[in-house]
């Protein structure tokens, strides 16, 4: 009978020396998960020397991880960028990004419909001092009305949330650097396919990578990305202080996401103006809200931006009552009922849930505004579906 001690002698010596023999003579076809929380160092001056720059060095994966490096690198070079930090979720990037750009007596100007716990975060910031107004503009000129001696950063998605708004680039960029602002865009409605606001001047993109960028509704995931030496500055602050890390496997998820991303925006570019203008004439539904079905002036910013069109849209539907809209959302089939997008299935999402119009009429929208995703099914059964449930809801079109 063998003693407790050699036991332990015989596992110590699997678990750390056979590790380190792993035989590495070898090229897998798909990026390794290095699922680890530490590294090990030859010496202790190879220590040393990493623990100093951890930014460029594998220390501990609450910093830098080689899954996640492979995925910073592939997100800014598709973007355009110096360098990328990636997060745990959007609002990871985002919340590390306005810690790190604002102090106390500074002012963030909030641009059009934003993603709502991004404006909620911004608010919840003036309690250390940081002021904030979130403003609707009829042109981007208009910016130039609600700046303050004390703006610091302009942050705005463009296409906005809700209404899928745009803004001109250029002229923000340009009011921006005149005064010494930082700009920062959530970028996801794009993907770093669709437009290149880096090259526009823009200094900082955010992306949540559990949309077009993980693609299959089973990641968390956000990143920023911008000039190297402000990356680095989030990292140093915002990223290690908050604490929001990729896991390797989330950030694995997102590279194997984006392998697929440009067959996926190709089809998904394609379906949505297949699937609007097939809803253009419905005269069951008040408005549309998507770049296609913008005005002129929306057009040819749309024209000047974007190589390609997202699948996230929105609709007013003309009968505004509470009762038909539970219908017409229930009624629905092929279409799902749920948060988030960027995967597979369809989505809507309501934007009254019963107890918040104060909050709607203060964003500008219609208690009969419904957020819609069309994701990789065929655009005319999509459209089908919401034609059968606009029909149970509120009768068939002719009768309106």
């Amino acid at each position: 009978m063998t003693h407790p001690e050699e036991n332990f002698d015989y596992y110590e010596n699997i678990c750390c020396e056979v590790s380190k023999e792993v035989n590495t003579d070898f090229i897998p076809m798909a990026p390794e998960i290095v699922q680890t929380s530490s590294f090990y160092f030859p010496t202790y001056e190879k220590f040393m020397d990493a623990s100093d720059d951890e930014k460029n060095h594998y220390v501990y994966s609450r910093g830098t991880n080689p899954t996640t490096e492979t995925l910073e690198r592939m997100l800014a070079q598709l973007e355009g960028g110096e360098k990328c930090k990636v997060f745990a979720s959007g609002m990871g990037a985002i919340s590390a990004t306005l810690f790190t750009l604002l102090q106390a007596g500074d002012h963030v100007l909030m641009v059009n419909t934003i993603y709502g716990e991004a404006v909620s975060f911004i608010q919840y910031m003036t309690k250390y001092g940081i002021s904030a107004d979130r403003v609707d503009v009829a042109t981007t000129e208009d910016i130039l009305n609600h700046l303050k001696s004390e703006t610091k950063v302009i942050y705005f998605e463009s296409p906005s949330s809700q209404k899928f708004e745009l803004l001109d680039l250029d002229l923000i960029t340009a009011i921006a650097k005149e005064r010494g602002i930082t700009t920062v865009i959530d970028g996801t409605w794009s993907s770093p396919l669709f437009q290149k606001p880096l090259a526009h001047g823009i200094d900082l993109v955010i992306h949540s990578l559990s949309k077009y960028i993980g693609g299959h509704s089973d990641i968390v995931g956000g990143a920023v990305i911008g000039a190297t030496q402000l990356v680095d500055t989030i990292f140093e602050h915002g990223h290690q202080a908050l604490g929001a890390v990729s896991s390797p496997f989330n950030s694995w998820l997102a590279i194997r996401g984006i392998r697929t991303l440009p067959v996926r925006m190709q089809h998904l570019s394609q379906a949505i103006t297949t699937l609007l203008d097939g809803l253009a004439a419905d005269t069951r539904i008040a408005k549309i809200f998507h770049p296609h079905c913008g005005n002129t002036d929306q057009q040819q910013l749309a024209q000047k931006y974007l190589t390609g069109y997202g699948s996230l849209f929105a609709i007013d539907l003309a009968d505004e009552s509470f009762d038909k809209l539970k219908v017409f959302v229930n009624s629905l089939s092929l279409v799902s009922i749920g948060v988030s997008w960027g995967g597979f299935e369809s989505l809507a999402l309501p934007a009254y849930k019963g107890n918040n119009l104060t909050n709607l009429q203060a964003r500008g929208l219609s208690p009969a505004h419904i957020r819609m995703y069309l994701g990789l099914e065929h655009p005319e059964s999509v459209l089908a579906d919401i034609r059968q449930a606009l029909d149970k809801a509120y009768g068939p079109m002719e009768e309106c």
